[in-house]
Parts: structure tokens; sequence; C-alpha cells
């Protein structure tokens, strides 16, 4: 009789309060890839500071994948070359594909060839931004608004939001194709549907805003910033949210391995990978470089 008091006791504790090994507080493990601002370059130079272009990232990738199987992989925008190329256009976003990011936030650079040209492969990425439209076939559309991505028992919610002043330079053509809303509206309507374990914002704004941003929206975990093509060495912290970028041109690959608790980073740890000229190429991404310049030797004839 006494060993059955004895059991119930112990299964009333750890009914009213915590036992021993075990936490209330959710916690995983995730590993946050990013990238911003490849500026359309496919192949990899010989560059002071290291240019592996999309050929090196996709090795690169591959292999981060292969160590952090709980990893995703996240774009802030201007992938694309802000030089009109629609051939160019075409093979990045099937290197992408093939790179198989989870998110994909719209740089200014993405409608550089026309949102025509946009448009024509817009199905074939993940990509989102809460406060983008654009016109193209005779009427007006929009990406995805905001993802949801598994990663072991945690959900991430991404979202992501860009800055009219991006298009300030742009020629009339594209910008009367083009509607922006306000970002700070869209972003708190997308934040109240995300009922996630973390939330993610692709951000288009530039890192002074994106600070402003990590202010205004504190239930937000992580921020990847883009369109001003900052460097970040170190993970700036701005109350509970992390604001990250990995600086210009695709040179770099950020990882932040992260302790996700209670919808925030709770402790990380952070580095860079610098694809280089020595490194392996991408098998695929090198046989679609090919058949690029096999095109475009046709358009330029010598």
């Amino acid at each position: 009789m006494k060993k059955y008091i004895i059991i119930s006791l112990v299964l009333l504790l750890c009914t009213g309060f915590p036992c021993m090994g075990y936490s209330q507080n959710k916690s995983q493990e995730i590993t946050f890839l990013y990238t911003n601002s490849l500026n359309g370059i496919l192949e990899a130079c010989r560059c002071g500071d290291p240019k592996g272009g999309l050929v090196k990232r996709g090795y690169a990738v591959t292999q981060l994948k292969k160590k952090y199987p709980n990893a995703v992989l996240l774009e802030s925008g201007d992938f694309c070359s802000y030089y009109p190329d629609e051939l160019l256009t075409k093979y990045l976003i099937k290197g992408y594909a093939h790179i198989g990011y989870n998110a994909v936030g719209i740089g200014d650079q993405e409608f550089a060839a026309g949102t025509g040209t946009f448009h024509l492969y817009s199905n074939e990425l993940p990509f989102v931004c809460a406060n983008l439209q654009y016109f193209a076939n005779g009427s007006w559309h929009s990406a995805k608004k905001h993802l949801t991505v598994t990663i072991g028992t945690a959900t991430i919610g991404i979202t992501a939001v860009i800055d009219n002043d991006a298009f300030k330079y742009y020629p009339n053509d594209i910008i009367s194709k083009i509607k922006i809303s306000n970002y700070k509206d869209a972003l708190k309507n997308e934040i109240a549907q995300l009922k996630t374990d973390c939330i993610v914002v692709l951000s288009h704004l530039g890192f002074e805003k994106d600070k402003q941003l990590a202010q205004l929206f504190p239930q937000i975990a992580l921020i990847v910033g883009g369109h001003s093509q900052t460097l970040v060495k170190k993970p700036v912290k701005v109350g509970n949210t992390l604001i990250v970028q990995a600086g210009t041109n695709g040179s770099r690959i950020g990882v932040l391995r992260a302790i996700v608790t209670d919808k925030y980073i709770k402790s990380f740890e952070h580095t860079f990978v610098l694809p280089k000229w020595e490194d392996p190429d991408d098998p695929v991404i090198e046989k679609m470089i090919a058949q690029y310049n096999e095109e475009n030797a046709k358009r330029f004839p010598r």
C-alpha cells in the first residue's frame, strides 16, 4: 500500500510542477542559412573579395545542408542583376530553384528586366512579400504574403517587406507597374496571422530601417536584411530581435546556428562561409552556365 501512495505522490508532483529533466519551454535548434545581393553573378572570379558566384554557392549550400540537416535557407533579394537581362534572369531563377531555397524575398533588381520577365518565372521559387504588387499580362499580381516552414518540431513563419525607395532610380516603365503599400501596416497584418514558434522577416529596407523595424515589432525573432548590402559581421540585437545581412555581391553565406525558445533566439553561433574560386563547382549550375553562355552567344554573335 505504501508503494502505491509513493507512486501517486510522484505523479501528482510531476503534474503540478516541472520534473527534473523536463522543461516547459519548447526549444529547437535551427540553422538559418541566409544570402542577399548576388547581383546577377553566376560565375566565380579571381577577385580580392572572394566572389564564388552562384556556381560555387550551390556546392557550398549542399555541404552545409548535409552538415546541418535542421537548416532553413533564406534569401532577402537582389539576386538578379541591376542590368536588364531577361536571359540571365531565367538562369538565375533556375539556379536558385536547384539550390532549394525555403523562402525568397523580392528585391527591386528582380524587376530590372521588367515585370513581365519576373512574372514568367514567378512560380519557380517560393517568393514572398507582404506589401508588393506588380502588373504583368494585363493584370495585377502579388507573391505569397507569408510562408510557413517546419524544421524538426518547430514551425517558422516567414514574411517579407520591401521599401518604396528601393525603386526610386528605376525608369517609369517599371515604376508604373509596381505598387508598394506601407510596409509597417503590411507587416502588422502578417504578424497577427502567424501563429508559429518564431517569426522571420526577409527585409528589403536597408540596415538602418531594419533596426527601426525591430523596435516597432518586438515579435520578430530574426530579420534577414538586404538592399543596403551591409556586411553585419556580428548579428545585431535590438530587444529580442537579431538582425543579420551578408554584404555585397553574394560573396558570403551567413550561417546562424540558433536555439529557438519561446519564439525567440536565446543563444546562437554565427559565421560566414565564403565560396571561392578554388572550391568545386555545383555540377548542375555549371551546366546551366554553359547553356546560358551558348544562348548568349547567339544573341550577340561576333
